[in-house]
């Protein structure tokens, strides 16, 4: 948040488009981490998967100019991709860990 106080920076501009898209940003990143954790652990903790997915998503969204439309559209999607992760893969996402006693 403290972000959107400099202007012209990108939080900025997605503080003055409206609240919605502010919240959208705020939402968007529990599925866009849902995913990298997932990518992160799935390659046997390769953080270059990870860095790789990061600096991807965020270039295509720069390199395409996207609306603040299309990335609700976005955010929905990746909900979808990520829920359909945490069902396919339950085991990954909703076993307890071991605990040291």
């Amino acid at each position: 948040m403290p972000l959107s106080f400099i202007q012209g920076y990108y939080h900025s501009n997605v503080a003055e488009a409206g609240l919605l898209y502010s919240l959208n940003f705020s939402l968007s990143l529990v599925p866009f981490v849902i995913l990298m954790n997932w990518l992160y652990y799935k390659t046997h903790r390769n953080i270059l998967i990870a860095i790789v997915f990061r600096v991807t998503a965020g270039s295509f969204n720069e390199l395409f100019a996207t609306h603040p439309d299309s990335k609700i559209i976005q955010t929905i999607l990746l909900s979808i991709l990520s829920i359909g992760l945490i069902v396919g893969d339950r085991d990954f996402f909703l076993r307890r860990a071991n605990s040291e006693s």
